[in-house]
């Protein structure tokens, strides 16, 4: 008999439901993304709320601090990896700005020049001979996730060790150890601390097609598509109806072992961390792909077969995108799961501001989709979604993203650019009915969800307090552009750069200022009271 593995499926107890608890969203952005999530989760456990925080889900840029920060190794320190605490922003110093401690997460960016990548990928493909649907993963082992011992290439380049979750997961009495007696403890990768479940999100798309949707694929203990899709037009053949164990992922279902669990092939190679950080943040896959012939077929493709499906869907294989392709603040991931109270980091690059021409507020395109509206188009406004005008190009895959009454939209937006013009941090508090989502697998809660947006943006009233020198090299590194860093053209960033954005984030989330906040609240107010 050909080797084989025992593999959980869902439902599992106690991973999908996270009814009444506070999930963080870490929006993707590139290396933007990254140095705001820096910030925030510095800021978050300064207030003693980190531990608090039942999930972190994530897209992109925002999957590289998720991923790096959940199983980071036990012996650096989380002072170390998120860097220190500065309130005040008059003691920012240029010598203060430019340093970075040893294991700390902001040296990422500085690894992520573009020539560099490119080069980066031509001595992979030589080193190791890659296929091009695997060279991005190469790319991030090496330089996001080696230098924090979670990228081992073998000699064919890959990391022979599966993804899982926690060390007692692994070990407990039905965990994967006690299924699969010849794997040991070396054969995975585990969180190794106390840490809010992370969620990681990608997409996957329906065919190779210009007609192609996506769909959501989450990965954190399990992978996959939660919703269930049958065959039809647009689409290979049945996709989704639950998730698998990712010690299973690039394998083929051979039968049912039990209640929850499948027998499953030995997958082709282990499904790692760097698998899914690169497919969350495929969009650099795809930018580099389009500029350089020789990379065609960079996006990264896995085999992939259906839990709903599984005794007569044969495994198919399927193009990924970035999570951002579909939803790139990760909201939906733990409305899936039932999450009550979100803080949401919006870590864009769109600034909010007036349109000059029609007075309408413009904001980040990654909001809109939520409400059932289209990103706002210049003489056209914010057009509803319908089967009549589903949007074209890139806004066409967010059509099935709405979540929340349209009607509340307009206090969102409105409220942005009331904080914005404040000076103060944009922070906006609502309640918001969930509605039933069949795209994302989301049922309606019979009570409305407690949001806090947290948008990125220019935040003037700690601007002004920088000293003179600071300000001056960040306008210049930044290319006057700070904070909204373009996730494209600066990929790179200076240790300066994510330095001031991570001590702006960590600002927002932990400081006593009360500028623009309702209720003369604090910063730090308004997240605490979200836990309450």
């Amino acid at each position: 008999m050909s080797p084989s593995l025992v593999a959980s499926i869902l439902p599992l107890p106690g991973v999908s439901d996270l009814t009444g608890t506070v999930g963080v969203c870490l929006s993707g952005g590139g290396s933007r993304a990254l140095s705001c999530a820096m910030g925030q989760l510095r800021g978050l456990r300064h207030l003693g709320l980190l531990d608090r925080v039942s999930a972190i889900s994530s897209v992109s840029g925002g999957t590289w601090a998720n991923a790096l920060f959940s199983y980071l190794p036990a012996d650096i320190s989380d002072d170390d990896f998120l860097g220190p605490v500065i309130l005040d922003p008059s003691t920012l110093t240029l010598s203060q700005l430019e340093q970075l401690s040893d294991n700390n997460l902001g040296w990422v960016p500085t690894r992520l020049n573009p020539p560099d990548l490119i080069l980066k990928l031509g001595e992979l493909k030589a080193c190791y001979g890659y296929e091009n649907s695997e060279l991005w993963q190469g790319v991030i082992g090496e330089l996001v996730l080696k230098d924090y011992q979670l990228w081992q290439a073998d000699s064919d380049g890959f990391d022979t060790r599966y993804l899982s979750g926690t060390d007692a997961y692994l070990r407990s009495p039905d965990g994967p150890l006690a299924r699969n007696p010849e794997l040991t403890s070396d054969d995975f990768i585990t969180i190794k601390r106390p840490r809010p479940q992370p969620i990681f999100n990608t997409s996957m798309f329906t065919n190779d097609g210009v007609d192609a949707d996506l769909l959501p694929f989450e990965t954190n203990l399990l992978a996959g598509v939660r919703a269930s899709f049958e065959p039809g037009p647009g689409r290979l053949g049945a996709v989704g109806g639950g998730l698998l164990e990712t010690l299973a992922m690039n394998s083929s279902f051979q039968s049912d072992a039990g209640p929850g669990t499948v027998n499953t092939t030995l997958p082709a190679r282990a499904f790692t961390l760097s698998d899914i950080v690169c497919a969350s943040s495929a969009a650099f896959a795809q930018m580099f792909e389009e500029q350089y012939p020789e990379f065609s077929g960079l996006v990264p493709r896995y085999p992939y077969w259906p839990i709903a499906a599984r005794t007569s869907q044969p495994v198919m294989t399927y193009r990924f995108a970035d999570g951002g392709s579909l939803e790139n603040l990760g909201i939906n991931a733990l409305l899936a799961r039932g999450v009550s109270r979100l803080i949401v980091f919006v870590n864009t690059d769109q600034g909010v501001c007036r349109d000059p021409a029609s007075s309408e507020v413009i904001v980040s395109a990654d909001l809109p989709p939520l409400f059932g509206l289209q990103p706002y188009v210049a003489g056209q406004g914010y057009v509803p979604y319908s089967d009549e005008n589903p949007g074209q190009g890139p806004t066409r895959l967010y059509r099935h993203n709405q979540v929340f009454d349209t009607a509340a939209f307009d206090s969102l937006k409105q409220s942005l650019l009331a904080a914005r013009r404040a000076g103060g941090a944009l922070l906006v508090r609502q309640q918001l009915t969930v509605l039933r989502n069949d795209w994302f697998g989301i049922q309606p809660q019979p009570q409305p969800v407690d949001v806090l947006w947290v948008y990125n943006d220019f935040v003037s009233s700690w601007w002004d307090q920088l000293p003179w020198e600071s300000r001056d090299v960040l306008t210049i590194e930044s290319l006057d552009d700070f904070p909204l860093y373009n996730t494209f053209t600066q990929l790179f960033l200076t240790p300066t750069m994510v330095n001031a954005l991570a001590h702006l984030a960590c600002w927002v989330v932990a400081s006593d200022s009360t500028l623009g906040n309702p209720g003369g609240v604090s910063n730090a107010g308004m997240f605490i009271d979200m836990f309450d």
